[in-house]
């Protein structure tokens, strides 16, 4: 019945070299008329092995068929067979391991076999999906009573994220449609059905051989124990992790788990995450860790409140998030370090916000409690505690990431300038208190601000600034004290290197921009500099007069020459 259409398929595959082209079998290759038990029996329904490549050429033909609606014949025992083929249109096109590559052997990411599976993969992705978008929309499978089966959700789920390879433009749009058909949301927005169907049923399996030590099974916090390490075994590795070499699609899944759920839901459910979580952040490789640190980041905001200090979740997730901050060149490629750095530390600043929100605090007194001065004692102690909890983690957090960071990769201007950026938040967070870290800020800000390249590197010159700004304004007391003549040398060798970019000229309209802005930004800084270090015993003014006397321009940075006028 396919004869045609089988020989028109092979030549049609081999000549499309674009994976994610919609593609389509003329009708002239196809039957005058067909019915989904006939597309079922004759395309998928015998008991032949089925290679990838007859996969995808029956899927081809399935939804170039699908397309020529006018053909289908309806009958009365169609919603057997759309389950039949929805079911199995399902499974073949889920992602294989083959396609992934998660060790560091370079040259397999480029193999030509590995090559044809992905491009075997996405071909089977974008036809099966949009196949299963026209059989699941056909008109008598929108009534509420048709229930969709969980394979073929964990199938269209697996679709979701744009950072798998196997996702397209067009397969990541379909999978979109598909899950504004009412049949499915009614499914997916089941109470049960991301706890015990996605949670339970689905990632706990795959993670439960690879749980990291430092939580119990139940998703709390492990007790320390002197047992010695397990012996490594590589051929272990394989069978414990089957959500990393055989699902390669299950941390899609749990993505798309963790971005879905309620935080009602989350409440009883949130032991079923936290192991998978952990282990996904013990994993080395740059693609699984990087996603791990962003489930991290939306996972956090969602816990029910106070679970991470009563369950002493709190350090498990810190000491599980500040060793990513130290794959760092060159052990570690510098275009990975990039990726891994700033998730790593939006996840600990996430950490940090959720630890000591306000709402984490200790609840408000009762009316009559509040007129108590035991009670109110017991407070300021709770609050004081909280206090010194909250300065001592921002504590750890620098000295532990931030510095470390540096001292092992202070030779990458990268890495420096985001971790000036990092600086600034945590500048912000910690105020006042900040000022006994200003002896190991301030060489880092000055190795960009005093850089005599710095012509190449403008935008982190701008970077620098509006951190020393930030610096200004929360700890100007001990600037003006210590750090005042430091603090003139940055700005001037700044204004000094940017004037001497300028006289260069041929600059593009984008670079003089860019000039201009920084020029500003020095202005705007010297100015927040000059108001917070002139006081009773300081008159910057007078401090900086034979600096004035050799160049007038040097006021401009200060504001001076505003106040001549």
């Amino acid at each position: 019945m396919f004869t045609t259409s089988f020989k028109a398929t092979k030549a049609r595959l081999i000549k499309s070299c674009d994976e994610d082209e919609i593609l389509e079998l003329s009708p002239q290759c196809l039957p005058e008329s067909y019915s989904l038990a006939e597309l079922y029996g004759e395309l998928v329904g015998h008991d032949e092995k089925q290679t990838a490549n007859d996969e995808l050429q029956n899927i081809f033909i399935i939804h170039s068929c699908l397309r020529e609606s006018p053909r289908l014949q309806r009958k009365g025992g169609d919603e057997e067979y759309v389950a039949k083929l929805s079911l199995w249109i399902s499974k073949v096109i889920l992602p294989t391991a083959e396609i992934v590559i998660y060790d560091d052997a370079p040259e397999d990411s480029t193999n030509a076999s590995r090559q044809k599976a992905l491009h075997a993969v996405r071909r089977k992705g974008v036809l099966g999906l949009q196949s299963l978008l026209k059989l699941l929309t056909l008109s008598d499978h929108s009534q509420p009573s048709t229930a969709i089966s969980n394979q073929i959700l964990i199938s269209i789920l697996a679709f979701t994220s744009p950072r798998d390879i196997w996702s397209t433009p067009t397969s990541l749009s379909t999978t979109a449609e598909l899950l504004a058909v009412p049949s499915i949301q009614r499914t997916l927005q089941e109470p049960e059905f991301i706890p015990a169907d996605v949670l339970q049923r689905f990632i706990r399996p795959l993670f439960s051989a690879s749980k990291p030590s430092t939580v119990t099974s139940a998703g709390r916090k492990a007790m320390p124990t002197s047992a010695p390490l397990k012996r490594y075994d590589f051929n272990e590795e394989r069978a414990n992790k089957p959500w990393m070499y055989e699902k390669v699609y299950a941390i899609t899944i749990l993505e798309w788990a963790v971005g879905a759920i309620s935080t009602t839901t989350l409440q009883t459910t949130w032991p079923l995450i936290l192991p998978p979580l952990l282990t996904i952040l013990d994993t080395p490789a740059t693609p699984i860790l990087t996603r791990g640190l962003s489930l991290t980041t939306t996972l956090l905001p969602k816990l029910p409140l106070n679970a991470l200090s009563q369950t002493g979740l709190a350090s498990v997730f810190f000491d599980a998030i500040v060793p990513t901050t130290l794959h760092l060149p060159s052990i570690t490629p510098l275009s990975e370090s990039l990726e891994i750095l700033p998730l790593a530390y939006e996840a600990l600043f996430t950490l940090y916000d959720v630890q000591f929100s306000p709402l984490t605090s200790s609840p408000a007194l009762p009316h009559k409690a509040q007129h108590s001065q035991i009670q109110i004692q017991l407070e300021t102690t709770r609050s004081a505690a909280q206090e010194k909890a909250r300065l001592a983690f921002l504590t750890t957090f620098l000295r532990k990431t931030i510095l470390q960071t540096y001292l092992h990769a202070s030779s990458h201007p990268p890495i420096v300038s985001l971790l000036i950026l990092e600086f600034s938040t945590l500048i912000t967070k910690m105020g006042i208190h900040f000022t006994k870290h200003l002896k190991d800020i301030m060489p880092i800000l000055a190795s960009v601000l005093t850089d005599p390249f710095m012509g190449a590197r403008l935008d982190d010159v701008l970077g620098a600034l509006r951190t020393f700004k930030v610096l200004v304004l929360n700890c100007w007391v001990r600037i003006r004290e210590g750090w005042r003549e430091e603090g003139v040398r940055m700005l001037v060798c700044a204004w000094v290197a940017v004037r001497e970019i300028e006289g260069e000229g041929s600059m593009d309209g984008k670079r003089s921009a860019l000039v201009e802005k920084v020029k500003e930004e020095i202005r705007v800084t010297g100015r927040v500099f000059a108001k917070a270090v002139e006081g009773r015993e300081v008159d910057l003014r007078e401090e900086l007069m034979p600096l004035l006397d050799v160049d007038e321009g040097i006021g401009e940075i200060f504001g001076f020459r505003d106040l001549d006028t």
